[in-house]
């Protein structure tokens, strides 16, 4: 007969293999999303009975020899967790897929939406639909065996003391108090020692039969500490630049490429680069006294907290509703400043069904916010990415109209805002 632990390593198994989520914007501020909710997903489901945790390499390997997953134990699934995400305004979209990996049949599927402030929300409810869509597919964990014979269990008589011995020990105990009190009482009057007296104290909890109670003032609230009055004018300030003009921006002088097949049209191309104002980042790090901070190659996050700060609540609702957010818009103009090109640089997929009879309208998605916020009742959070942006923008014009092209334009446009500025224009 087989043992024990020979049996239990041939129990059916799923092994779960777990890729870094795809970031289908490719978007450099969200980056680092990706193996967060990977991370995620694998901490939900690593104490789960059945489960093997698998990475790429463990993927790659049983893809380049699909006969390996014969010798695993009989029943066994092999399950593969892909997911993708992109951020739309305020809100992180997640799609997650379920595939076998024997036949590549999906086994299930489920989307998620998340504010972009509350990532811990969104990694729990990811984690969650994952064991959602592969409990059912997991091997059922054995039933213990109950013996059919009543557990024996000796009983253990208390030993009864004597009745003298009891009341012995109560006199004892009565006469030592009576002569505690005795000699603090002598010593009260030869003035060595004066006798404590009980005085009741706000504000702290009295315990009494098991029960525990505090006497509070309901109208008491969280209020603005004066020793904070310093620090908070130096992160107010800070943020007043963060919320309203903190990139740098690079116009560099326009391409253009002939067309060797069509000699009436040409390509115009306009790089542009974009970039945190490094004053910023050097004003955080030599003048605030933030309670935290955290490196990770070009991203750095400050932690401010209320021991030390006092948050202006106009900054505090600003990025609550997330009217920090703005667009960069690229207008290119003849001589006599009228509008001939327009580039929006946004996401939205709303901006890119719109088209123009008036002028050209070019919309793109290449720049990504450098900066994010999260504020909490007791933490400010502020992430800074420290890299440069390439983007170029490009367009096809007739021969005909390249010699009309005088100025270049480039300005932010509050997302709020983004619809009053361009209608007009289009």
């Amino acid at each position: 007969m087989l043992s024990l632990s020979i049996l239990s390593g041939r129990e059916s198994s799923a092994y779960v293999y777990v890729l870094p989520f795809d970031n289908i914007q490719n978007d450099p501020a969200l980056e680092w999303i990706s193996t967060g909710l990977s991370d995620m997903v694998r901490e939900e489901i690593k104490n789960i009975y059945g489960v093997r945790l698998k990475n790429r390499d463990d993927l790659e390997t049983i893809m380049n020899d699909r006969s390996l997953m014969l010798k695993q134990p009989r029943g066994s699934r092999n399950l593969l967790v892909l997911g993708k995400y992109n951020r739309q305004l305020d809100k992180i979209n997640v799609t997650i897929q379920v595939v076998d990996v024997a036949n590549w049949e999906e086994l299930g599927k489920s989307n998620i939406s998340e504010v972009y402030s509350k990532i811990q929300v969104l990694n729990k409810a990811v984690g969650e639909a994952v064991i959602q869509i592969i409990e059912p597919l997991l091997p059922k964990q054995p039933k213990k065996e109950i013996s059919p014979f009543p557990k024996y269990a000796k009983s253990i008589e208390p030993k009864k003391r004597n009745p003298i011995s009891t009341q012995s020990e109560r006199l004892a105990s009565g006469l030592d108090k009576q002569i505690a009190e005795l000699e603090a009482s002598m010593e009260y009057l030869l003035g060595a020692k004066a006798r404590k007296k009980d005085r009741p104290q706000k504000d702290v909890p009295r315990f009494n039969s098991g029960e525990w109670s505090m006497d509070f003032d309901v109208d008491r609230k969280l209020e603005e500490n004066p020793e904070n009055a310093g620090n908070t004018r130096l992160l107010s300030s800070v943020l007043d630049q963060l919320l309203t003009n903190p990139y740098d921006v690079e116009l560099q002088r326009p391409e253009f490429e002939y067309h060797e097949d069509d000699e009436l049209y040409m390509t115009v191309r306009f790089p542009i680069v974009y970039r945190l104002k490094d004053k910023i980042l050097k004003d955080m790090l030599s003048s605030l006294p933030y309670t935290g901070l955290e490196q990770n190659g070009s991203l750095t996050i400050f932690y401010f907290d209320r021991t030390k700060f006092n948050f202006p609540q106009k900054h505090v609702d600003i990025i609550i509703n997330g009217s920090y957010r703005i667009v960069p818009i690229l207008r290119i103009f003849d001589s006599n400043r009228n509008t001939l090109i327009v580039v929006a640089d946004t996401p939205e997929e709303y901006w890119h069904t719109r088209n123009s009879n008036k002028v050209l309208y070019v919309p793109q998605h290449q720049f990504s916010p450098l900066i994010d916020f999260s504020v909490g009742g007791w933490s400010m959070q502020v992430a800074l990415e420290t890299v440069d942006i390439q983007a170029v923008y490009e367009f096809i014009l007739p021969v005909s109209e390249i010699e009309s092209l005088s100025n270049v334009s480039l300005k932010f446009v509050n997302e709020n805002d983004l619809k009053s500025f361009l209608e007009p224009i289009l």
